[in-house]
């Protein structure tokens, strides 16, 4: 193989890098497999794991705080819910600390606590948020305008709550 070559580019600072991935990015669809053909263009690398649906990111050496799009996990801070403790552990197998992450945003890139709302990719093209449900460690949840991805979180909490996985069978 033929390793690519480097090339030098003049610096993009990360908000016009982000809003340019807000403005082009594509609505493919999902497959059910998780993967998707819209991997992220732009990466970042986790931090540190939150909670089940909340992480920190470093893009262009500026850390993020970060709140998974279309998902609701339950929560581990202040009081541990049924299948919190699992969430977590889910996410941070998927994107552990160190990892490179694809994001992506969609309409509205922040919520009312100034957290980056993002899509995340693992390197081998699986939507997290999307694994995240189909695995039975969230719950699909449409916050409008972010819906670039609805019918397929839909679909998959549908799928586990039917065949009973994670906190389907446990809460």
């Amino acid at each position: 193989m033929i390793a690519p070559t480097r090339r030098s580019r003049a610096p993009v600072s990360l908000v016009t890098t982000l809003t340019l991935l807000a403005l082009l990015g594509t609505t493919a669809g999902c497959a059910s497999s998780g993967k998707t053909s819209d991997s992220g263009s732009a990466t970042g690398t986790v931090v540190s794991i939150t909670d089940g649906d909340t992480l920190r990111l470093t893009v262009d050496d500026t850390e993020l705080h970060v709140r998974l799009i279309g998902i609701d996990t339950p929560e581990v801070y202040p009081n541990l819910e049924c299948y919190g403790a699992e969430a977590e552990a889910a996410l941070a197998d998927l994107a552990a600390p160190g990892n490179t992450v694809g994001i992506v945003y969609d309409r509205d890139p922040r919520d009312q606590y100034d957290r980056e709302l993002l899509y995340l990719f693992t390197v081998d093209g699986r939507l997290i948020n999307l694994e995240l449900v189909a695995q039975g460690y969230a719950k699909a949840v449409l916050f409008e305008p972010n819906d670039r991805y609805w019918n397929e979180l839909r679909d998959a909490e549908q799928s586990a709550r039917e065949a009973q996985r994670g906190l389907w069978a446990e809460c």
